[in-house]
């Protein structure tokens, strides 16, 4: 298998375990909350159709979690690292070679996801060619919710912190719990989003105070207090919200995730950021699609996939 061996020590796994493969060969210029949703699609599929699962487009996030950095997936032949693992420029480099001479061929295929719309991993068509390939995928659409929805506690635990970070966010969060009765997250999401279909939700402050004020004076008028944990991705105007209780992010990829995790409720433009909060912390979300969009609790659910 040259570049892709493994050392395969599976023993509790199924007998039945088919070892064709899948390998994640493309980043797509995704940051992390697109790539832990794609790599969670796959892992649930993989568990569910029992086939190897290998990627290695998550390495720079690898550090966070014990499962990625240590290939610890417990009993299942799930990977971010080759036994040999080349920097992730080689291995793209080797995969394109591959692509370009022998796009195909009866043990390999790859396989790209459309443009628009998604590509269902639990398709029978899909699943046919895995019984019987390697599939090198690329694109970011590739789904299986109701896989994910089944193997959503084993998601969450493959993608749990370490320990000294989960510390210090729920130092933060017991602080901020301390001073309300309802701790709401607000997710300020800036940097690409000014290039990201035109600006569409790239807010303003104006807009996200705006949300705020609506969803602080109905829980104000059945007399409960309330707190705004504010995270960003750029430097945030502090002043902006004087006239609110609020509390700084602590400006940190994962740090700011999983304190929004740890919120109430959380508010922000269309994200897999803070959906990805909303997921893992079981937390009721809402997404700003527009500036004059009218707060309702009705309106805020819990992202399940």
């Amino acid at each position: 298998m040259g570049l892709y061996n493994l050392n395969l020590n599976h023993a509790n796994y199924s007998c039945s375990v088919n070892f064709t493969m899948i390998i994640i060969q493309e980043k797509l210029g995704m940051q992390l909350a697109n790539r832990l949703f794609l790599f969670s699609h796959f892992i649930a599929n993989a568990i569910e159709n029992e086939y190897i699962l290998i990627n290695p487009t998550f390495d720079e996030y690898c550090q966070y979690f014990y499962a990625t950095r240590d290939n610890n997936f417990g009993k299942y032949p799930i990977y971010t690292k080759f036994r040999i693992n080349p920097p992730f420029i080689l291995f793209k480099i080797l995969v394109r070679l591959t692509e370009k001479i022998f796009s195909i061929s009866k043990y390999h295929e790859f396989i790209q996801c459309p443009k628009t719309g998604e590509l269902d991993l639990s398709d029978i068509n899909f699943l046919s060619k895995v019984k019987h390939k390697n599939i090198l995928a690329n694109g970011w659409l590739f789904r299986d919710k109701k896989s994910f929805r089944k193997h959503s506690n084993v998601i969450r635990s493959y993608f749990t912190p370490d320990q000294e970070i989960l510390h210090t966010i729920d130092q933060l969060i017991s602080d901020c719990k301390d001073k309300c009765d309802v701790l709401i997250g607000i997710h300020l999401r800036r940097g690409d989003f000014k290039l990201y279909q035109n600006a569409k939700f790239y807010f303003h402050d104006d807009v996200y105070i705006d949300k705020m004020e609506q969803i602080q004076t109905h829980f104000n008028s059945t007399g409960k207090r309330v707190l705004f944990l504010i995270c960003s991705n750029e430097p945030i105007q502090e002043h902006n919200f004087k006239k609110y209780n609020i509390r700084l992010g602590m400006n940190k990829l994962i740090e700011d995730l999983y304190s929004l995790a740890k919120c109430d409720y959380l508010i922000g433009p269309p994200s897999t950021y803070s959906m990805w909060a909303s997921f893992y912390g079981k937390v009721p979300l809402l997404n700003i699609n527009n500036q004059s969009q009218t707060v309702k609790l009705e309106d805020f659910c819990i992202v399940d996939g």
